[in-house]
C-alpha cells in the first residue's frame, strides 16, 4: 500500500529498487526538470546565495524523497540538500557501477566493491558518499586482489583521487596481497614520474625500499619494477633517489640486478658511471666495474 501511495503522487510508476534505477531517475529527474528544481538544486554548483534556493531545495528534496521507498527514505532522511541525496542514491543504486562490477567481479555486490568501481571510473562524487558513511572503507581491502582504494586509483591513472585518498588518510604504504604497495604499482604502471614524486614526498623514502614479492630478503624493490617494464625516466628518477647501500645490499644483489634490467630495456643515458662493488663468499672486495651510464 506504502508503494502505491507514493506511486501516485505522479512522480514515479514505483519506488526505487535496485533493479529499476534507470527509469526511477529519469522519471525524477524529468520531474525536477519541469519544476525548475534541476539546475543548481541537484545538479551543477549549488548556488545556496540565490532567494529562492532554500525553498527549491527543500522542494527537491521532498520530491526525492517521495519517490522512494520506506527502507530507502532512511538512507537519505538525514541529507540537507537534494543534490547530497541525490548523489548517494546514485552511488548505491546505479546500474552503471553495478554492470562494471558485474563484469569485473562476477555478479556479488558489497559496498567495498562499489566504492571501488566508483573510484576507478574517477566518479568523485560517488566515492565520496561511500566514505561519508563509512570512513574505513578507504583502507579496506578488495577480497580479490586485496587492493584498497589507493592501489585501484594508482592503477586507473585517478590521480587527483589517488591524492584526495591520500589526505583523507589512506596508506601509502599499503600492501596488497602480492606485496604490492600503492607507490611500487605506480613504478611498475607508468613512466609518470611527477606522480610518483609527490608520492614519495607525503610518505617518506622508506617507500623506496619496501619490497614486492618478499619470501626472503631479496623481493624486488621499485626502481626493478620500473626497469623491468622498461619505464626509462621512472627507472632513472628512482635511480636518483634509491640509496646507494641499498643497492650494495646482499653482495650487489639489487644493483647486478638493476644493471641486468637496464641493460635488457636499453635504459642508457649520459651522465652517470654506475659503479658497483660487488664481495665474494670470502670477504674480498671484488671490484667489478660497470661502465653504464644509467643518468
Amino acid at each position: 500500500m506504502a508503494a502505491v501511495n507514493i506511486a501516485s503522487t505522479g512522480i514515479v510508476l514505483e519506488v526505487l529498487t535496485r533493479d529499476n534505477y534507470l527509469d526511477w531517475s529519469a522519471l525524477v529527474k524529468n520531474y525536477l526538470i519541469g519544476k525548475d528544481l534541476w539546475d543548481n538544486i541537484v545538479e551543477g554548483n549549488l548556488d545556496t546565495k540565490h532567494l529562492n534556493w532554500k525553498s527549491k531545495n527543500g522542494q527537491a528534496l521532498h520530491a526525492i524523497q517521495l519517490s522512494c521507498g520506506h527502507y530507502t527514505l532512511r538512507q537519505i532522511r538525514n541529507c540537507v540538500t537534494a543534490q547530497e541525496a541525490w548523489n548517494h542514491l546514485k552511488a548505491v543504486f546505479s546500474e552503471d557501477l553495478r554492470a562494471d562490477h558485474d563484469i569485473e567481479q562476477g555478479g556479488l555486490q558489497t559496498d567495498i566493491e562499489m566504492f571501488h568501481v566508483a573510484v576507478k571510473k574517477g566518479m568523485w562524487n560517488d566515492a565520496i558518499l561511500f566514505i561519508r558513511r563509512d570512513g574505513d572503507i578507504i583502507s579496506q581491502k578488495s577480497s580479490s586482489k586485496g587492493w584498497t582504494s589507493l592501489h585501484v586509483a594508482v592503477d586507473a591513472g585517478q590521480d587527483k583521487i589517488m591524492k584526495e585518498l591520500v589526505k583523507m588518510g589512506a596508506l601509502l604504504t599499503e600492501k596488497d596481497w602480492e606485496g604490492y604497495t600503492p607507490f611500487a604499482l605506480a613504478a611498475k604502471s607508468s613512466d609518470d614520474t611527477e606522480t610518483v614524486e609527490w608520492m614519495l614526498n607525503k610518505g617518506g623514502n622508506d617507500l623506496l625500499t619496501m619490497k614486492i614479492k618478499a619470501n626472503d630478503d631479496k623481493g624486488d624493490i621499485p626502481v626493478l619494477l620500473a626497469a623491468t617494464k622498461g619505464h626509462k625516466e621512472m627507472t632513472r628518477f628512482l635511480f636518483s633517489m634509491t640509496r646507494w647501500f641499498t643497492l650494495l645490499d646482499n653482495n650487489c644483489y639489487y644493483g647486478a640486478k638493476l644493471l641486468s634490467h637496464c641493460i635488457n630495456a636499453e635504459i642508457f643515458g649520459k651522465f652517470c658511471c654506475l659503479t658497483i662493488f660487488c664481495f665474494t663468499s670470502n670477504k674480498k672486495k671484488k671490484n667489478l666495474l660497470f661502465k653504464y651510464f644509467l643518468v
